[in-house]
């Protein structure tokens, strides 16, 4: 387990998310957003890179929504 997790991936943040992992802050490098969460499971990254991770679809673009919504308010 990763204390701290960073990642510049807004579907990876998104699905972190969504199954109730907890980002503590955002931080905005030009267009785009390093998003940082606590506590992530090694396997839980791996099981995402495999393509093994599933999501509600709904919930899951409001996230996405959420989080692009969030760096732009960063500008």
């Amino acid at each position: 387990m990763t204390n701290e997790f960073r990642t510049t991936d807004i579907v990876l943040a998104a699905s972190l998310k969504v199954h109730g992992y907890n980002m503590t802050s955002i931080e905005r490098s030009g267009n785009k957003g390093t998003f940082i969460f606590l506590q992530v499971d090694d396997d839980f990254i791996q099981q995402f890179d495999l393509g093994n991770v599933a999501v509600e679809p709904v919930t899951f673009n409001n996230a996405i929504k959420q989080l692009t919504t969030s760096v732009r308010r960063m500008g």
